[in-house]
């Protein structure tokens, strides 16, 4: 098989990522607009519900799966491997479903057809095949199929969507899209894998280490996506419609950064296996400085510019979102930071334990904060929580390889990055204190943080460049006068 290309990889993953990101900015002010708060807060509370039935169907597979493939998609067994681990994945969608569908029917009373259609996303978990590509580094065939759906997902929600009485047409639109784009997903992935088999003891074989991975999955969702059933739960429809469209932009702006934690897992766990140290700290190093440079310029960019964001891309009455999404992107330094560590470190050598560990850590911490925030802050309250998880996750994380990984050195290589994101937060707030909510104060807010920050990081670089280039030649005279010596 073709070794795949790594620099290939990340630019489908990350051009997925950033297409995956336009779209959802491209139609939240239609859907804001149409729907209104309340009917966007029923969609997004319905929809958590059956992702999180969906989730547990899932299991760890997602990581587990990835990782194994990698490992041994060079085998003469990966057949065997493939169904194996699909075969719980399978088996634990189709018991979701049903005790989803019994939990709608007799316990839901309202909005309950549009529980009932959200159940499509725990089949869309039953199929979920995209962790066996993502394991044998397939991303232009995954990129490609998820991009076409998503266009016609969008060209289907301007088409039919016009009120609040739309939400269950909503609803059928986009889960139906990710359902057939798990579809689609297997006409790719049957070139790949032979005829089903089903082997009882390698099946079993599988649980164990799945329902470990699986217990970080369960505690990650706590601060993704317990708040919101928190919220939901503690709040009023309006809040939770906030917390969705907010929640929205962060997801869609730190998408790159996942995107890099994926492309890179399958690559690290296959560097690490064949003891090649090397060369995984130079991908680390790089993968460092570049996320967090992206993580600061995304967080405090969206920090700067909130306050006329907000009214202007979702309506007046969205407003209040201005906060919440000023308090979620503080999260994407840290959530950037960890991923890293997560997914380039400590799964692709095995330390499950310690990714855990730190997720539970975050899941309580997470808990905790919405319980004492969220009646008094609402979606604001559910917002600071997330922060506060993430930071304890990545706190936790990085104690976890302290001793393996000069932790140190990568704080000390961002933190320009940093200091260039409150120097550009200055600058923008020195135009807010006169601008008026308009499109072209917005604008040239974007413009004149954008040129700050890139003007900024771009005379670092070059600096950077600098030293290590007069620290090579330095070595190099050394060597000189040592020969001359000799």
């Amino acid at each position: 098989m073709k070794k795949p290309n790594i620099i290939g990889n990340i630019l489908y993953q990350v051009s997925y990522e950033l297409f995956a990101m336009l779209l959802p900015l491209f139609t939240a002010p239609f859907i804001s607009r149409m729907l209104g708060a309340d009917m966007l807060g029923v969609y997004s509370y319905s929809r958590t519900l059956a992702t999180y039935f969906g989730l547990f169907g899932m299991l760890g597979v997602k990581n587990y799966g990835n990782r194994e493939i990698s490992v041994h998609r060079d085998t003469g067994d990966l057949n065997i491997w493939f169904w194996s681990i699909y075969s719980v994945q399978f088996l634990a969608s189709l018991l979701m479903l049903i005790v989803y569908l019994g939990y709608t029917f007799f316990f839901v009373r309202e909005d309950q057809a549009v529980t009932a259609v959200q159940a499509i996303l725990i089949v869309d978990s039953m199929l979920d095949i995209s962790w066996f590509l993502f394991g044998m580094e397939q991303f232009k065939k995954t990129t490609t199929c998820s991009m076409v759906v998503k266009i016609l997902t969008t060209a289907a929600v301007f088409l039919m969507i016009r009120e609040p009485g739309d939400l269950l047409k909503y609803c059928l639109i986009m889960s139906g899209g990710t359902f057939i784009n798990q579809f689609l997903l297997w006409f790719y992935a049957r070139k790949l894998v032979g005829r089903p088999v089903f082997d009882g003891g390698r099946v079993l074989a599988h649980v164990k280490p799945m329902l470990i991975l699986f217990i970080p999955v369960v505690a990650v969702s706590l601060y993704t996506m317990m708040d919101k059933l928190m919220l939901g739960a503690m709040s009023t429809n309006a809040q939770m419609g906030f917390y969705e469209a907010s929640e929205r932009i962060i997801l869609c702006a730190s998408s790159v950064i996942t995107a890099f934690g994926t492309v890179m897992m399958p690559r690290m766990t296959k560097l690490f296996s064949d003891g090649d140290l090397r060369e995984s700290q130079r991908y680390m190093k790089l993968s460092v400085d570049a996320i967090m440079a992206i993580a600061f310029a995304i967080a405090l960019g969206i920090v700067s510019v909130s306050r006329l964001f907000a009214p202007i891309f979702w309506g007046e009455d969205f407003a209040p979102c201005a906060y919440i999404l000023s308090a979620l992107a503080l999260s994407i330094p840290f959530s950037g930071f960890a991923n890293v560590i997560r997914m380039q470190y400590l799964i692709p050598n095995g330390m499950d334990g310690a990714y855990i560990l730190s997720v539970i850590l975050g899941a309580v911490s997470n808990l905790t904060a919405n319980s004492l925030l969220i009646p008094r802050c609402g979606a604001l309250g559910a917002a600071v929580g997330t922060v506060i998880a993430e930071g304890v996750v990545c706190a936790a994380q990085c104690l976890a390889v302290k001793k393996r990984i000069d932790i140190l050195a990568y704080l000390k290589s961002t933190a320009f990055f940093g200091m260039a994101g409150l120097l550009m937060y200055g600058a923008v707030q020195v135009l807010d204190q006169r601008a008026e909510i308009t499109v072209s104060w917005l604008l040239l807010e974007i413009v004149v943080g954008g040129s700050v920050y890139c003007i900024l990081s771009v005379l670092y670089l070059y600096h950077t460049k600098n030293e290590l280039l007069m620290t090579a030649l330095q070595k190099l005279g050394g060597a000189h006068q040592n020969n001359d010596r000799g």
